[in-house]
């Protein structure tokens, strides 16, 4: 998506690299963006980047004995990592690493500790040799809960905060629910009439995180 324009009738008119299309309801579904009318959104969200490393070919022997039931693993820290078998039998071992952007730099720097962690978690693995590292960015919200709602006539399910595989697919059916009208379903009903859950930023011109990450990159609106 390009460009995203709200018309005089409520509508909203979408711009993308395949054309141009008029919507009368619109979900946002994913992290902060740069483009389009997303500032209040941007505000209240921190992209953090999470990190991932993918080691040569294993023996299937030394896998089996790891990951025995070869299903996707997420450990139980608070910030933790997450990690399977890959098809051609090698392991591939992601996590937050740093509180850092992503870019080809961050990236090899939080491909080294993600090495180190994943010779901690699996001794056995400890002089493997990485054959792949990238890294991308996640929503993190103040209190690092997700939020779902409606503002200014826009639709919103985000802020998983690197923990959205499951919630973000419950949350697309309850959120095709309330765009449908069915009023059991709204994830904020309970608020009484009061705004949708809050998302934590300051009053000023910056966002909640501007003191962890340069904001100059993300504030280019005018602040709301």
């Amino acid at each position: 998506m390009t460009g995203l324009e709200r018309l005089a009738r409520g509508a909203y008119r979408i711009t993308s690299t395949r054309g141009t299309v008029e919507a009368t309801q619109v979900l946002l579904a994913t992290g902060t963006t740069s483009v389009g009318p997303f500032g209040w959104f941007r505000r209240r969200m921190a992209p953090v980047g999470s990190f991932i490393v993918v080691t040569e070919p294993l023996e299937r022997a030394l896998l089996d004995r790891l990951l025995p039931t070869r299903r996707s693993y997420v450990t139980s820290k608070n910030i933790g990592n997450y990690f399977r078998a890959t098809s051609d039998n090698r392991l591939l071992f992601g996590g937050r690493a740093r509180f850092a952007m992503s870019n080809p730099r961050s990236d090899e720097k939080s491909g080294h500790i993600l090495r180190a962690t994943l010779g901690q978690t699996f001794p056995e693995l400890r002089g493997v040799r990485i054959d792949y590292c990238w890294g991308g960015l996640v929503d993190m919200t103040a209190d690092r809960l997700p939020r779902a709602g409606e503002h200014e006539g826009m639709f919103y399910a985000m802020g998983y905060s690197g923990h959205g595989v499951q919630m973000s697919v419950h949350m697309g059916q309850v959120m095709a629910d309330v765009m449908e009208g069915r009023a059991d379903a709204n994830p904020w009903r309970q608020l009484n009439g009061r705004r949708s859950p809050g998302i934590s930023a300051n009053r000023g011109s910056c966002p909640w995180w501007a003191r962890t990450i340069d904001c100059r990159t993300f504030c280019t609106e005018s602040h709301d």
